[in-house]
């Protein structure tokens, strides 16, 4: 079974994969080494000379979903959100804790859809934002292909779920309105094939709201290796502003809104990132030691550093 972590699904094998993999925008097999293998992550990661994409290469591990595909623990989460001590404590804080921070994308969203419609969201999670949609009047669908993720959502909230991935979904053609997909095009194995497979489910006109960190940033500029989120071993794919847009253009879609933006965060799960930067085991667990004891799970706040960007994305009409 693997065993999902802070910085996403760990799995102990280092045997690559594949290997060398073509840019996923412009196809070109040409690749700038970035970082050498065990720099940044476990993969090497490499920039197509073309049009800039940053990503892995070759792969060291299989894709999330198809980790998430030995968790057979429906039951994994019972009990999840009374007990400080159960291993998924933080995430359940962390989720529900972000669900403000897609205040106006909701917002744009209730705007161009005053009659709502059919909401999907993919990589669902333990489903505190889709039931924020719902709340709104939505009509609803989550997909997560982490199983405990879904049970938990349909006895939580009463919102159908489906343990599995968009693509092995099979959604019908042009049947959602509106789609969310938050910190999971960077997970994907192919993401203009996911972009595109979005674009298929979505109504003409439909939008897309969508979410990941970006390379294009002061603080990526400082950091380099060290930045949190190219350490996250589950991370394929590493957009800046630039590339992204190529991406969804490519599937299809012509962009309506585009933020920088940050998140809300503990204190506690700030100081874990701290210590994912400090890369050093000794001073991070000290640190998350020290977290615990000064309970700084209890304090949050809202961190931007510009080093997520949220775009709205629209399927032509025609």
């Amino acid at each position: 079974m693997a065993i999902q972590t802070g910085a996403g699904v760990s799995d102990s094998s280092d045997t690559l994969l594949q290997g060398e993999i073509p840019c996923n925008i412009c196809g070109t097999r040409e690749q700038k080494i970035l970082y050498s293998a065990g720099v940044a992550q476990p993969a090497q990661i490499v920039q197509c000379p073309e049009c800039g994409l940053m990503y892995s290469s070759p792969r060291w591990r299989p894709a999330d979903h198809e980790l998430y595909k030995d968790s057979n623990i429906d039951d994994l989460l019972n009990n999840v959100t009374n007990d400080p001590n159960h291993p998924y404590y933080w995430r359940y804080e962390k989720e529900k804790g972000q669900t403000r921070d897609v205040e106006h994308a909701r917002q744009i969203l209730n705007q161009l859809y005053p009659n709502r419609g059919r909401m999907v969201e993919v990589g669902s999670g333990m489903g505190y934002l889709i039931r924020s949609f719902k709340e709104d009047g939505w009509d609803v669908l989550g997909i997560d292909p982490w199983k405990a993720a879904p049970a938990f959502t349909r006895s939580e909230h009463g919102i159908e779920t489906l343990p599995t991935t968009l693509e092995e979904a099979k959604l019908p053609d042009a049947s959602v309105d509106a789609l969310v997909l938050l910190h999971v095009i960077e997970h994907v194995p192919d993401p203009v094939a996911t972009l595109k497979e979005i674009h298929r489910v979505l109504k003409p006109g439909g939008h897309l709201v969508m979410e990941t960190p970006r390379y294009d940033t002061l603080m990526y500029k400082l950091l380099r290796h060290r930045e949190r989120s190219l350490r996250c071993e589950g991370h394929i794919y590493f957009f800046t502003l630039d590339s992204l847009r190529q991406a969804y253009e490519k599937a299809g879609f012509s962009e309506v809104d585009t933020r920088a933006v940050g998140r809300t965060l503990s204190l506690e799960r700030f100081v874990w990132n701290l210590g994912v930067v400090i890369g050093n085991q000794t001073i991070r667990k000290s640190l998350e030691f020290l977290s615990k004891k000064l309970f700084f799970n209890k304090v949050r706040a809202t961190v931007n550093l510009q080093d997520m960007q949220r775009v709205i994305v629209r399927k032509s009409s025609a």
